[in-house]
């Protein structure tokens, strides 16, 4: 008996939702105004919310989706740096190119210096012992270089050989006590008074001793002096006087001279192929 009366019960309730349903359906199809309040209220209150969960995932879709493409942009942003660093090695490279091929062209061609079939070659190491002022070049006997030759760059006076093997020698720096030169001073009215220009031990200056009693000015230029025995040319500049002299009743006066060559800073060097006597 139970169990026919939940049968009935389930019948009836399956035919109220059915006629309910085809009423709905009914009332919506011509546009009833309850439905589509109702319809509309439902709209205003999910859109709001629709937006707000929009906000909110995205910004964690696209959070995750970063994720995974940090590899990618890790690795684009390496090749980035590569790609930079080799054009600032390319650009520096091209910078010391062209300083050399300057260095050279002034080698080549030194103005109002003749040339004596000169050798350039390159300062590939310092001084074999603890206290001498020389440097090493990359050429030798095989090249025509020999002793007592003088070497030079474009702004003047290195130095001269000392030593040579076939494949190397040794430049001996004016700045070295063991080094003397005859110069001439140049004033700004002409040919100044003679001189010998040493080098001094504890100092980068060279000793000045001038073998006349004329005065002698600062920042005057000394050059050599060039003499029938001496194995460097005549105009070759060694160095600016440092120390003015002003006894002129002395029969010798000493002064010194800053050498016009940054001895410290040489790459490229010319070795002067000179004869005592020869004319340019």
């Amino acid at each position: 008996m139970v169990v026919y009366r939940q049968s009935r019960r389930r019948r009836v309730t399956l035919l109220l939702v059915i006629v309910t349903s085809l009423a709905l359906i009914t009332l919506d199809q011509q546009g009833a105004g309850v439905i589509g309040s109702l319809r509309t209220a439902a709209h205003d209150v999910v859109s709001p919310l629709q937006s707000l969960a929009d906000d909110v995932i995205t910004p964690v879709s696209d959070f995750f989706k970063g994720l995974g493409r940090g590899n990618e942009l890790e690795k684009e942003n390496e090749r980035l740096r590569t790609v930079n660093a080799q054009l600032k090695s390319q650009a520096a490279l091209g910078k010391a190119s062209q300083a050399k091929i300057s260095e050279l062209e002034s080698l080549l061609d030194i103005p109002g210096v003749p040339d004596y079939n000169g050798v350039v070659a390159q300062v590939v190491d310092g001084p074999t012992g603890n206290f001498e002022r020389t440097f090493q070049l990359n050429k030798g006997s095989s090249s025509g270089i020999a002793v007592n030759q003088p070497v030079v760059v474009a702004d003047g006076l290195v130095g001269k050989i000392v030593a040579v093997a076939k494949n190397r020698a040794t430049v001996l720096r004016v700045d070295d006590p063991k080094f003397g030169v005859g110069v001439q001073l140049l004033e700004t009215t002409g040919p100044g008074p003679v001189a010998i220009a040493t080098g001094q031990k504890g100092s980068t200056f060279l000793r000045l001793q001038v073998l006349d009693p004329s005065p002698i000015a600062k920042d005057e230029l000394a050059v050599t002096r060039g003499s029938a025995d001496s194995i460097f040319p005549e105009g070759l500049s060694v160095g600016t006087v440092v120390r003015a002299v002003d006894k002129s009743t002395a029969t010798a006066q000493e002064g010194e001279l800053r050498p016009i060559v940054d001895l410290d800073r040489l790459d490229l060097v010319k070795v002067l192929r000179y004869q005592p006597g020869a004319q340019p």
